[in-house]
């Protein structure tokens, strides 16, 4: 990755390509304006995303978000920075935010957490052991919706936030099938949801999933 900062530059090369540069310590606190302002509309295109549902209630939280953003820059300039040391890896992904605990703070979270599975497989192609990877991976739990993709094993996420919000529950299946992450389908409510949602058209839409599940069309609801 080329030597590109501050943290506004790289939100907006996320936005725009997804191909970002890193360098070392930027201040990321005198761009926190700027950072808000790059957010913003990546939030409005956001909602966007979100199937047919009444979205009056989700604002910008700008902290997670910069917080998120912040996070998820130094994620990778762990992954660009190969000599640095185990202690620094452990001690960012310490860092790590605290779970959401509203469908805004995790919509604002997932603006840039949503790149998590690209940044986590190019971790494990590397150095599965890498403690980059355990940190990519527990924040895959905390941030499911901004997770899936990343392959867990047992203890799955906690859904319970997300199953709250229709917007949200829709916008997490649509990227378990996207995605073909069988690992969610331990969770027998995300399976019996996604098996509903894909139906009879399973083993073209998902060929993993359907092969995971073993899939039959879905049962009528009950009378």
């Amino acid at each position: 990755m080329p030597n590109l900062a501050p943290l506004p530059d790289f939100i907006s090369a996320l936005f725009a390509t997804g191909e970002v540069g890193v360098g070392r310590e930027p201040d990321f606190q005198t761009d926190a304006a700027k950072s808000e302002s790059t957010l913003h509309p990546a939030f409005e295109s956001a909602l966007e995303e979100l199937p047919s549902v009444d979205v009056s209630g989700l604002v910008l939280v700008p902290e997670i978000a910069i917080a998120s953003a912040v996070w998820f820059y130094r994620a990778c300039l762990a992954l660009a920075d190969r000599a640095m040391s185990e202690e620094q890896v452990k001690s960012w992904a310490a860092a790590l935010p605290a779970a959401p605990a509203t469908p805004s703070e995790v919509l604002s979270a997932d603006l840039t957490l949503r790149h998590l599975p690209e940044l986590h497989a190019q971790a494990r192609s590397m150095s599965p052991d890498d403690p980059l990877v355990l940190s990519l991976e527990s924040a895959a739990r905390r941030f499911p919706l901004s997770g899936v993709g990343v392959p867990l094993a047992e203890p799955l996420p906690d859904l319970t936030l997300l199953h709250r919000h229709a917007g949200l529950w829709r916008l997490y299946l649509d990227r378990v099938i996207e995605w073909q992450d069988t690992s969610r389908l331990r969770d027998s409510q995300v399976a019996r949801a996604v098996a509903d949602a894909l139906g009879e058209h399973a083993s073209t839409l998902a060929p993993k999933i359907a092969a995971s599940l073993a899939l039959a069309p879905p049962s009528p609801p009950l009378q």
